[in-house]
């Protein structure tokens, strides 16, 4: 069991957010909160720690009125789309650069007189895509 004295969270208020433990960032979190005056501080606090950022997250959803839930929501919605493009893109360019990359290989196999089955296996190209590379 943990105990905080809340009384010297004024204290911690003046420490640097990096300077803070987790303990110290979780107290200032739930004391100061739903405090308009320390709401920067508390932002600051909640970017530092993703299971902060998380309880922000929900402690927002929770605590806005139904129309504010819902603008809340679309944005949120909008940036999972938008990290899910991102992390498409990524993996695509990532397929693509795997693919210039076993092309590469397998030219300079096939300039080398290597058989289509050993270039098929160094490069895990099909073997329609080494014969292909003839043309």
């Amino acid at each position: 069991m943990i105990y905080v004295e809340l009384s010297k969270l004024n204290e911690i208020l003046k420490k640097p957010v990096n300077d803070l433990t987790d303990l110290e960032k979780w107290s200032v979190f739930l004391e100061y909160a739903n405090i308009p005056a320390q709401r920067e501080r508390v932002n600051k606090i909640i970017e530092s720690k993703e299971a902060l950022q998380m309880a922000g997250d929900l402690l927002m959803s929770i605590s806005q009125n139904e129309k504010e839930r819902a603008i809340y929501l679309s944005r949120k919605k909008w940036q999972t789309d938008m990290d899910s493009n991102l992390a498409t893109v990524e993996e695509r360019g990532r397929r693509e650069g795997e693919l210039v990359k076993a092309l590469a290989i397998a030219r300079n196999m096939m300039k080398d007189s290597e058989s289509i089955d050993k270039i098929m296996r160094y490069t895990g190209l099909t073997r329609e895509e080494v014969e292909n590379l003839r043309c």
